[in-house]
Formats: structure tokens, sequence, C-alpha cells
């Protein structure tokens, strides 16, 4: 027989044969395993339709707001993973333009505002802070220049694969749109929001897909200051929501919420500023 030429009657061991399997079962293995953790942890949300009914009411996601489009909801960009995930070195997120002009003026006297002497822009800062503590002694108008007037440090950014948001529990006043008038405060309660989460990174829960396809949830961010802050108890806080009052739909994030919710609301309504003036 000629060198080289296997021997025709040469079989496989039963440890080949079991080395064999046992490769290609922890092969398998290792790639259902990999599939089913992407699918957990790293699959990207791009709609809310995305959002599997098993993470509803139990799973925390995590992302940046790129846009607000009213005191209750707002767009995310899911971020799965986090820096872990890849996000800022593998896979991009969203920058968003810098804003430097306030969004919304309210009187003449606003028009000048940027023009203003740093001691100036103290003394209001410190004119304001102390007319916030005394609210009740405030017009409405000195209100509403108030919060028309809070600092919103980005410009919205659209047209990114985002899901649509409600904020769980509250319900803010809307401003004109579709042929409907603005209610009182609509954009106090819009710059209010853009304040608080436009550009930041936060946490939300899902708890349930409206009628309108938006995702209603609960909202959380991190401050250095005062540690983990809701954001609709922060707008029931502020004065810029009331609490929501659908019989249909309806989201508390459970029960012990609502009375969280209704205690912010009801212990503050006397005070006669923001939205409660109209409630």
């Amino acid at each position: 027989m000629a060198e080289g030429t296997s021997h025709p009657n040469r079989q496989i061991s039963p440890s080949s044969v079991t080395h064999v399997v046992l490769l290609s079962t922890c092969l398998t293995g290792t790639i259902l395993v990999s599939l089913v953790s992407y699918n957990r942890y790293l699959r990207q949300y791009k709609s809310t339709l995305d959002i599997p009914k098993s993470l509803l009411r139990k799973n925390w996601i995590y992302g940046k707001v790129t846009a607000v489009g009213d005191g209750d909801n707002f767009h995310f960009f899911h971020m799965p993973g986090g820096t872990i995930g890849g996000w800022g070195w593998l896979r991009e997120i969203p920058i968003l333009e810098s804003n430097d002009i306030p969004q919304v003026t309210s009187s003449k006297n606003n028009m000048n505002h940027g023009n203003k002497s740093k001691n100036t822009k103290t003394k209001e800062f410190l004119s304001w802070t102390y007319s916030f503590l005394f609210r009740p002694k405030l017009t409405q108008k000195k209100i509403s220049d108030h919060y028309l007037n809070l600092h919103v440090p980005y410009k919205g950014k659209r047209n990114l694969l985002t899901l649509s948001i409600r904020l769980c529990g509250i319900d803010a006043p809307e401003r004109a749109h579709f042929g409907n008038p603005a209610q009182p405060f609509g954009d106090e309660a819009l710059i209010t929001l853009r304040h608080l989460i436009l550009g930041r990174r936060i946490w939300i829960k899902p708890l349930s897909i409206d009628q309108y396809n938006r995702c209603v949830a609960r909202v959380v961010y991190w401050s250095w200051l005062s540690g983990w802050k809701d954001v609709s108890l922060e707008m029931l806080k502020q004065g810029m929501a009331i609490v929501y009052e659908g019989k249909n739909n309806a989201e508390f994030d459970g029960k012990e919420k609502n009375i969280d919710y209704m205690s912010i609301y009801l212990g503050v309504k006397g005070k006669g500023y923001g939205v409660r003036r109209n409630s």
C-alpha cells in the first residue's frame, strides 16, 4: 500500500465520537446563550412595539432623552447595557446641540436677557430663589415667567429611532395642536420637563402601551445632590402637572405609588401656584 493512503479498515474510536459530540453541544449552547443574552440585555428597542410584553412592569431600561414634545411625554433613545454594552465607544450615542437661547420669552424685557451683566443676572437669581421659597405670595405672571425662563441646556433632536414615552401617574397641560387651543401653563410645563430631563441619561420602567403606541412608564434619574428623582413626582412638586384621573390606562406602578402621588399633590394644592390654580 502506498504511503499517505489511509488504512481502509481504520475506525473512529468511541472517545473521538464523544469529544465531537461534546464540542458540538458546547458550541450550540454557547450560541444559544449568546443569542438569549443579546436579546435580553443588549438588543436596542427602536420603537415601543419592540418592547416585549414580558418586560412590562418588571424590568428597567436605560437610555437618553433626545426630545421633549409636551409636559408629560418625550422621546427616549434606548442604550441597552450602557458603557458595557458598547455605547460611547462601539455604538454611537446621539449628541444634542447646545442651546444658548431661552426657549420661551413672555415679555419684551426678556428680549434683552442675554445682554444683562453678570451682577444683574446674579441679583435676579437670588431674587427668584427667594421668591421660589414664598411662591404663595407671587402673582401668576411672575410664576409663569419663572418657569418659562428655566435653563434648558440642549436643543431636542428628532428623526431618531426612539421610543415615545408618556410619564405615568400625571397629566400635564397641553400646548396648542391639531386645532385645539393651548391649556393654561402648557408652555411652562413643557419648559419644566425639558429643564429636568432633556439630554439626560435616565432609567424607565415600561408599564403599558397606550392607544397612541406610547410607552407609559415610570421615569427616574440620578442626581448627585439628592439621589434618585422620580420625574412624575418632580413635575407634581413643581406645580406643572396634576395626578392622572382617567379611569382607563391609569398607571402608577402599584397602589403604593398612587398614594405617593396623591400625598404630594394634596399636600401642596392649597399653595395656589401652577396648574393647581386651574385644577
